[in-house]
């Protein structure tokens, strides 16, 4: 019988028989093919690479050209490519030459050039809504041209053409309650603009936008901000020759060959960090191991069912090595069914679900894009993890004699369960590697802390490569620890069958008899557990850590407002609003707070008023802290704290935070920025601490003086009230509050920090579900489809039809209830080293949701499990 054929056509034709077997193992194998399949093509299609990047950055153009204030550049030192963003600085001492938005480029360029404005980001802009006015994206270009198209994407209509017509996002339409591409939009100045079209940007399309000509009235002209073309040279003119000559003009010019095949980058290959690439590796192996885990416990079964039928091959001459072969091939056409399965529905789910995958990544595809090398590496993978499933079965397989095979009997495991000692060593191995990583990660993590500012040193992060690598080394140990020694932990379990009820105690010796079955199984359990639980810890420390760091916006329980932010939800400060926001809530009292700047005070060209600064006087360098106007009564309310502080202010004194006077200091200056940019010292005031600093932003970050001793410096500018509520405001409150100043975000209420430990909670239950119940399922139905002659003999013997479902529920709950113990063992170690890198106040367990998970999912698997079960089973033969 040598040769692959006959064991080919053997293997074949029992996949064609044991059908469920081939669609589960095939499923197991399709579902992460079908995963990483669609996540590469959508991510790759988000993120699109050659002609389609081109047609969308420069539609129909041959380059990209940005005209800047400047009239020469510097010198570039590499090719031009769209990773630069904006141009080279200006040459030497080079002063503002022209604007650039009534430059025209035409004469410095080949005749016969067309050009035509691109569609680029030209800020925010404010419009008046259905309810409340609002702030919304605004993008100029000539979409006239025909060089544009394919920058934007056109869902109805036209473009503007004229500088009173728009086109709106589809967004935007829906909140201004437009249908089509006809309707009007209205400015804050109540000037209206024709609606002609429904567009999106190629990026972002989810964004409130409104595009316009580059001449619309919506845009305030900046005579510093650059200018970019689109250009359409003609025929024969080369794009690299006109580079140089074009930054001596001030001028740099992007070919669109260098966005199709993008120049060498000048600043190398990037990181040479391989944490990133180290973990994806290991999620990646854990993945193909899981398979590899629940498909070997299907084939070892379907191995023992087909035993007989193995018999009979090497009765007629087949060897052992045949026997391996029929078995291998099996895993080969059950892994090809999987990956061809999962590239198919890969398929379906991209085409058909486009619009939704939009919506998710906020790009518009445009032309699929598809990784044709990580495609073939995810089958490749696919097919050796079917593969890889089936060889240990078929090694068992082929050491069945003739005889027994043929009788049809298949050995079990009679032997005492014994631990070998090299995965002991390897398991205390992995847990050493844990703990030494994670003490190495902590001190990493203490001493990057001390040497950030000591303004916040809790926003200190590390990534050391080395400590994190031997924790990845460590976990891995572990579980390759675990995993060899899982079959010997269920023999051992199984000594508890003794004080158990009659049907579990049958399901613990079953399992043991079985570990064949019972090993791998509860070991994926374990596996899938270890990352829910890992997700667990990871959580609970990294929501301590949040905790810890909180930094409220204002008094527990207070309403603010602030004022003049310049942000999309900006609100200028008035008494009367101030007023009519604290007659629309509960409000006991109400306090504002502002900043202090001197009388004569202007703003600069940018908008900006120089404001007064208090200088810490620290021993090692001073600090300056911007001072804040408040009322002393508002600053009592803080505490022990607030009550020392308050006492200082009515006394006329500035209080500094988070700083420690220099020895013998009694007095700090009070300084603003003059008009050539320098500090100039305007004044002193009498200066104190009094103590820690509550965790609230503002007290963090500025000197407090109170408003007499603040005007006696200069004027006072309002840009924070804050109500102290007499209880916690009604939606409808907040609501009319939100339809008075135009929007819901401008008032917020402090109620501390915020966890999300009950979203969180659900989500890692249900997972740990998931996981155990697909891997509890898998071994259960294995063990009843193996099992039935045994089931039969105890229907024979007088067992009650219910039984059989006693029995399965004891399985679930047996293989769920240690896989869930294990893998909630494993996470822990990864959660001790959260604990470390999070910077969480000490170890946080998340009790209730390993709770959860050791006792609740198990019992759920258990229970479904007695009632997804039959109670009669037809009575079959047996030969032994």
């Amino acid at each position: 019988m040598g040769g692959w054929r006959p064991p080919l056509r053997i293997a074949r034709r029992t996949t064609r028989k044991s059908l469920g077997r081939t669609f589960l193992v095939a499923a197991l194998i399709g579902l992460p093919v079908l995963a990483a399949t669609w996540m590469g093509v959508i991510f790759k299609t988000s993120s699109p690479e050659g002609e389609t990047l081109a047609k969308i950055t420069v539609g129909q153009a041959d380059a990209q050209l940005t005209v800047t204030q400047y009239s020469k550049l510097t010198k570039l030192t590499s090719p031009p490519a769209l990773e630069m963003g904006e141009p080279p600085p200006a040459a030497g001492a080079e002063e503002p030459a022209r604007t650039p938005g009534t430059f025209d480029p035409l004469p410095l360029l080949p005749p016969g050039t067309t050009l035509a404005r691109q569609f680029t980001d030209g800020g925010t802009v404010e419009i008046h809504g259905r309810d409340a006015k609002t702030s919304v994206g605004l993008v100029t270009g000539d979409g006239k041209s025909p060089l544009t198209e394919g920058t934007v994407k056109l869902d109805k209509g036209r473009l503007p053409a004229t500088q009173n017509e728009v086109a709106i996002s589809p967004s935007l339409a829906d909140r201004l309650g437009i249908s089509g591409p006809t309707g009007t939009v209205v400015s804050a100045s109540g000037q209206n603009y024709t609606v002609v079209g429904i567009a999106r940007r190629m990026s972002q399309q989810g964004a409130e936008t409104i595009f316009a000509t580059p001449d619309t009235s919506l845009a305030t002209p900046d005579p510093t901000i650059s200018v970019t073309y689109l250009v359409k040279l003609p025929a024969g003119a080369d794009a690299d020759t006109l580079v140089p000559q074009l930054i001596d003009h001030g001028m740099l010019l992007l070919p669109r060959a260098n966005i199709v095949d993008p120049p060498p980058s000048p600043y190398g290959s990037g990181s040479t960090d391989i944490g990133p690439y180290a973990a994806m590796a290991l999620i990646i192996g854990f993945g193909v191991l899981e398979i590899v885990l629940l498909a070997g416990t299907a084939f070892a079964v379907g191995a023992r069912r087909q035993t007989r039928e193995l018999g009979l091959v090497m009765a007629t001459g087949g060897t052992p090595r045949d026997v391996r072969r029929i078995v291998l091939m099996q895993g080969l056409f059950a892994g090809l069914v999987g990956v061809v399965g999962g590239l198919v529905t890969a398929a379906v789910l991209v085409l058909a679900g486009k619009p939704l995958w939009e919506k998710l990544t906020g790009a518009v595809f445009t032309a699929w894009q598809i990784p044709w090398l990580n495609v073939g590496l995810i089958a490749l993978l696919g097919l050796v993890a079917g593969l890889a499933a089936a060889v240990v079965p078929a090694r068992s397989a082929s050491r069945q004699s003739p005889v027994s095979a043929l009788a049809g009997r298949f050995a079990v495991s009679a032997k005492q369960a014994r631990i070998r000692k090299p995965a002991v060593v390897l398991l205390v191995a992995g847990v050493a590697c844990v703990f030494i990583g994670s003490a190495l990660i902590a001190a990493a993590l203490q001493e990057a802390q001390r040497a950030v500012s000591q303004e916040d040193p809790y926003q200190a992060t590390v990534t050391p490569t080395g400590p994190i690598a031997l924790v990845l080394l460590g976990i891995t140990a572990t579980i390759a620890a675990l995993v060899w020694m899982l079959p010997s932990l269920v023999g051992k379990f199984s000594r508890l069958a003794r004080v158990l009820p009659l049907s579990a105690r049958l399901a613990v010796r079953d399992a043991a008899r079985h570990r064949h079955r019972t090993g791998p199984a509860t070991a994926a359990i374990m596996m899938a557990v270890a990352g829910t639980a890992a997700v667990a810890f990871a959580g609970s420390n990294a929501i301590a850590a949040e905790a810890k760091n909180y930094t409220a916006d204002a008094h527990y329980g207070d309403a603010s407002i602030r004022f003049g932010t310049g942000g999309p939800d900006s609100v200028q400060y008035s008494s009367s609003t101030v007023d009519r926001v604290g007659a629309l809530l509960p409000v006991r009292h109400q306090y504002e707070l502002g900043t202090v700047s001197l009388p004569e005070a202007k703003a600069n060209e940018y908008g900006y008023i120089p404001l007064l600064f208090a200088a810490s006087g620290q021993t090692e360098g001073s600090t300056s802290y911007g001072l804040l106007a408040v009322d002393p009564a508002y600053i009592a309310r803080f505490g022990e704290y607030g009550a020392k502080a308050a006492a200082e202010l009515r006394a006329g004194k500035a209080v500094l935070p988070l700083a420690t006077l220099a020895p013998g200091q009694k007095k700090t200056e009070v300084s603003t920025e003059g008009d050539s940019g320098q500090e100039r010292i305007v004044g002193t005031l009498v200066a104190a601490t009094v103590g820690n600093t509550p965790r609230v932003s503002y007290l963090q970050q500025s000197a407090l003086i109170s408003q007499d001793a603040a005007r006696k410096l200069g004027k006072i500018t309002v840009y924070q009230v804050h109500y102290e509520l007499t209880r916690e405001p009604t939606k409808d409150e907040l609501g009319a509050v939100a339809r008075f100043l135009g929007s819901d975000e401008v008032l917020q209420v402090e109620r501390g920090y915020q966890s999300p430990a009950r979203l969180f909670l659900l989500g890692i239950l249900g997972a740990a579900t998931v996981v155990t119940l697909l891997g509890v399922a898998i071994s259960v139905s294995l063990s009843a489809a193996e099992g039935r002659a045994d089931l039969a003999t105890l229907a024979a013997i007088g067992a009650q039809p219910r039984r059989r479902r006693n029995l399965a529920a004891a399985q679930a709950w047996v293989l769920g209830q240690l896989g869930c113990v294990l893998g909630v063992g494993v996470g822990a170690l990864y959660g001790y080293t959260a604990h470390a890198a999070f910077g969480s106040p000490h170890f946080m367990v998340p009790w209730v949701e390993l709770g959860g998970i050791v006792i609740a999912v198990p019992l759920f698997a258990g229970l479904l499990a007695w009632l997804m079960t039959r109670s009669h089973l037809p009575m079959v033969s047996r030969i032994d």
